[in-house]
Formats: structure tokens, sequence, C-alpha cells
């Protein structure tokens, strides 16, 4: 296994190295989050080195993504809970039945020329949806090597057991903080499927759109300023992979408490996702269980 992005790397804007075109040229399969997430010369590179389309593996349009909009955020209730009830801690296998009811994305297909944001490809802090993607990752490694098939399905198993269990963990990490602590305010949209599936609730975000590179208006800013007044928001968690200049601001601005430490993009060296995800829960958990 070759991973071409280093760790603590923003994916939003990693800048492909030269001998990543040798790497890709020389993989059997190349899989990549997909759904927008990467650069465009980064799309384009795998595309123009890969020795085939069927090569290519995109992984986040066989998760059953989420939908946002980048406009704003007061509308993520209605998209709320996403009929994602049932995927709750009995995990993935409770799942299996019901792949059609995933908001529609049956037709997934139809999606790969989508508009820039439209569906959510964070895609990793719901462990069902990890499950998804080890299951998509299995079928194409046994169709590539099939002389292998049951050490991939052994595999596939043992890790879908331990997301199942992962995903009570961040259950009872999130039940633990009294509801209405459960409103946050972050970098930019990445929390998306922890508010759809746990019932946190991102109040906005500092970069209103999926790319934590984008510059926001003065307007835009005291939008954010006005939703944290407004709803007597107390703590901002700032992204340690993009730490938005305009966070230091707002902080001036309402006093408002800045976690910093949250990693929404990639693991650190030798970090676990596992641990990657409990880390991330209880920073946010630990900061808004004792809020007056």
């Amino acid at each position: 296994l070759t991973v071409l992005m280093p760790p603590e790397a923003d994916p939003h804007t990693y800048d492909p190295a030269p001998q990543d075109a040798g790497k890709i040229a020389d993989a059997d399969l190349v899989f990549y989050t997909g759904l927008k997430y990467e650069p465009a010369a980064l799309i384009k590179l795998l595309e123009n080195s890969a020795c085939g389309a069927e090569v290519l593996a995109e992984v986040g349009e066989n998760v059953y993504p989420i939908e946002f909009k980048e406009g704003g955020h007061d509308d993520h209730d209605d998209h709320g809970e996403e009929g994602h009830d049932d995927h709750d801690e009995e995990g993935h296998d409770d799942d299996e039945e019901g792949h059609d009811d995933e908001e529609g994305h049956d037709d997934h297909d139809d999606h790969a020329g989508h508009d820039h944001g439209a569906y959510d490809p964070h895609f990793w802090f719901d462990p069902n949806r990890v499950a998804y993607a080890a299951e998509y990752i299995e079928g194409k490694l046994i169709e590539f090597d099939s002389a292998n098939a049951a050490d991939y399905e052994s595999a596939a198993n043992a890790f879908t057991t331990e997301l199942n269990d992962l995903g009570r963990q961040v259950s009872e990490l999130i039940s633990s903080v009294p509801s209405q602590n459960r409103k946050l305010i972050t970098t930019h949209e990445s929390l998306g499927y922890l508010e759809a599936k746990y019932g946190l609730e991102i109040l906005s975000t500092i970069i209103p759109s999926l790319s934590s590179a984008n510059e926001i208006s003065p307007s835009q800013l005291v939008d954010v300023i006005d939703v944290i007044e407004d709803n007597n928001v107390k703590v901002i968690f700032i992204e340690a992979e993009a730490p938005s200049v305009y966070s230091e601001t707002i902080v001036a601005e309402t006093n408002i408490k800045a976690v910093t430490g949250l990693w929404v993009e990639t693991l650190k060296e030798n970090q676990s996702y596992a641990d990657f995800l409990i880390s991330n829960v209880k920073l946010i958990t630990d900061n808004l269980k004792d809020l007056d």
C-alpha cells in the first residue's frame, strides 16, 4: 500500500509531488475519496497517469453520502437525521436491507458530475459509512485478486465489527452532552455526518463552503458573529489543518472560547482511524459538556 498524501496534509489543497505520477502508473488499484474532495489537479493526475480507467476507484460515491448546502446551515435540520436513525448503534449489518433509503442514492452513478459541494465527502465521521467504504474496497480487491478473496472477506468482517463498536462509543460520548449544549461552530463544512447521525447541531461555519481554503467576505464574517451572539454559543472549534485567520477576529469580537486541535481531514502519523474519530469526538464533547 502506498499513500500519496502525507500525514497531517490538507487534502483540499494538496499539491501532488512529481514522483506521484509514477506511483499512480505502477498501481493496480487507486482508491480516492471523490465527491469533489480532492483538488482538480490531483484528479487530473490520476486520470492521466493511471494505466486505465478501471484502475481508479472512487470510494465516496459508494457510501450513500448526505447532501449539504453551501449557502448556509440554517436548514441543516431539514436533512438532520437524513433517515439515519436506522443506522444507529446496531451497526452496518442492519443497514444491508436499506441501501435504497439512503436519500435516494441507489442511482448514485448519475451523480458523478454533480456541482462542487453537492455531497459532503467527510463520511469518516460516520463509522457505518466507513463500513460501506470497506465493503466497496473489499469488493474491488476481490475483483482484482480473487485468489485471496477469503482473506479480504475476513479482514472486512473484522473491521466492520470494530466499526460497530466505534459507533456505539461515539453515540455514548455525544449522549453525555446535555442536549442544549450540542451546538457548535467550526472552520468549514466538515462535521455534517456527526450532525446528521448523532444529534449535534452545526449552527454555522467560518467558511461557508466545502473547501477549507476559501476566503470569506466581511458580510459573511458578520453573519457568523451574529449566529454566535444570537444563539449564545460559547465555544468555537478550530480545525488543525485549516486554522482560519478569521477565527481570531471572531474570538476577539465575541469573547468565545477557541478550542484548537480538531483534525477533520487526515490522520496523524501512525494514527488509527478509531483513534482519529474518538479523539476528535472527545475534544468536542469535553468542551461542550460543562457550558453554563
